[in-house]
């Protein structure tokens, strides 16, 4: 983890559910003052579910600094909230995006030792993302898990136990966030 803050140009949408929302805060620390709230990620039975999305620019130790966060009515299908839209800190759990990559490095550096490579398939595709750590321009640093594995020789996905899944826990940087909720993003990364 990095020790400094860190900036980022990455996207993202809230996944806290309950109400009243997600607490924003004046800077990264459960301590700091609440300067705001985004909605709570909205769950309909018509498979339009939606969490307020924002721009994720920078890190610190666990906690995320973003600006922007909006609503959208007709994806939520409710009047439009009220939605904190300044800078502020959330913690790296409560947010959520798409990894269309699959290799997971050392480092924010595609040089960088892979300590996971999924052979083409993506990370959010095989498993979740249990907490963003930092980001780094366009990279996050992520602990995750793996909840389908392929066979090496006939490549037919597995879902995997309980047990199996503490084995496939991880922290890795990766590349290729995508943060659109209904689909995938035109760009992935090897």
């Amino acid at each position: 983890m990095p020790a400094d803050e860190t900036e980022c140009q990455i996207e993202g949408w809230s996944k806290e559910a309950h109400q009243p929302g997600l607490s924003v805060r004046s800077s990264a620390g459960i301590n700091a003052q609440v300067i705001g709230t985004l909605p709570a990620y909205v769950i309909n039975f018509d498979s339009h579910n939606f969490g307020i999305e924002f721009q994720i620019i920078g890190s610190h130790q666990g906690w995320l600094k973003i600006r922007g966060a909006k609503d959208d009515p007709d994806r939520s299908r409710l009047p439009l909230r009220a939605t904190y839209p300044g800078i502020g800190w959330i913690p790296g759990d409560s947010v959520a995006f798409m990894v269309q990559s699959g290799s997971g490095h050392l480092r924010p550096d595609a040089g960088s030792p892979k300590l996971l490579d999924l052979k083409g398939d993506w990370l959010t595709s095989m498993g979740r993302i249990e907490q963003v750590i930092a980001c780094d321009g366009e990279w996050v640093l992520l602990d995750y898990s793996l909840v389908k594995q392929r066979n090496p020789q006939t490549l037919a996905l597995k879902r995997l136990t309980e047990a199996e899944r503490q084995t496939t826990q991880g922290r890795a940087w990766f590349r290729g966030v995508c943060a659109n909720q209904e689909t995938t993003c035109e760009t992935s990364w090897p």
